[in-house]
């Protein structure tokens, strides 16, 4: 199985050529922490759906929330052709959940690249903020687009679960270090953010966003109008559920050709407790 999904990756990679050259593939993943008390829904079980969807999907970018260092080690072995930066939010190291950057070294070279913490001493590795329970970060990287030479920032996060007063600080903090680190250049932002579309916080937040950093949720500025609200949440149920949590912001350096909230479960066992979400953007 794992020979065939390895062969479906060098297949796509060789497609990529044939691609738009101005088209890129980004993903929002919150793959959920390896929890063995998630069982059936446990990381080993649904490892082989998360390596299937990422070698079918080959995303240029990817943001992902929750991973511990074995399973980003386990996403780069799915992924010929991907690095990864990123460290652990506890230590700066390999300690505790990584939000890490995932991109195509094939599509985009690295120019630099950082990570801060969301709290009150950004450069201090496992430092928690506002009322949040625990240490939250921001990673991001200057990539350079190799088919049109264009420079782009990404940026990816995961908000607090537990706290408006830290979902709040930490998006007004995040917007004035987009603002720093990439000024008027085209930006990416994926992310958990832990504020539901149906709120009055993310209502600020999009203001802030759009007024700071030109942002705006691609699920809005999408072309294609067949899509429909989708929650991004499911908590490993199939209940009904309107949590719109997940998001990837761009601004106006790009064209939003599509978005999707990708449900994939498979003999019981879903990918995640959240649903990988998907744009695909035109690099103006």
């Amino acid at each position: 199985m794992k020979t065939i999904r390895y062969l479906l990756a060098l297949v796509v990679l060789l497609c990529l050529g044939q691609a738009s050259a101005q088209e890129i593939k980004v993903i929002s993943f919150n793959i959920r922490f390896d929890n063995p008390n998630d069982a059936p829904n446990n990381w080993a079980n649904r490892l082989p759906l998360v390596e299937e969807y990422l070698v079918a999907e080959m995303p240029d970018i990817m943001g992902v929330q929750e991973a511990l260092y074995h399973q980003n080690e386990d996403l780069l072995k799915a992924l010929p052709g991907y690095a990864y930066l990123g460290t652990g939010r506890d230590d700066g190291e390999k300690g505790g959940e990584f939000s890490p950057l995932y991109y195509h070294t094939g599509r985009f070279e690295l120019l630099d690249h950082s990570q801060f913490w969301l709290s009150e001493t950004p450069h201090m590795a496992g430092s928690i903020g506002w009322e949040a329970m625990l240490p939250r970060v921001v990673s991001w990287a200057k990539l350079r687009h190799r088919e049109s030479k264009r420079e782009v920032f990404v940026f990816n996060t995961h908000f607090s679960h537990v706290s408006d007063l830290a979902r709040r600080k930490s998006m007004e903090f995040l917007s004035v270090m987009i603002k720093e680190i990439a000024a008027e250049s085209p930006v990416i932002v994926t992310g958990d953010f832990n504020i539901r579309m149906d709120s009055g916080l993310y209502v600020d937040m999009i203001n802030q966003f759009k007024a700071i950093n030109n942002l705006q949720n691609t699920f809005v500025a999408s072309a294609d109008s067949t899509h429909t609200e989708v929650a991004t949440f499911n908590g490993f149920s199939d209940q009904q559920n309107t949590a719109v949590i997940d998001y990837i912001f761009v601004n106006d350096a790009f064209r939003v050709k599509s978005y999707s909230v990708d449900r994939i479960k498979e003999n019981g066992v879903f990918i995640s407790d959240h649903w990988p979400v998907k744009s695909v953007l035109l690099i103006k």
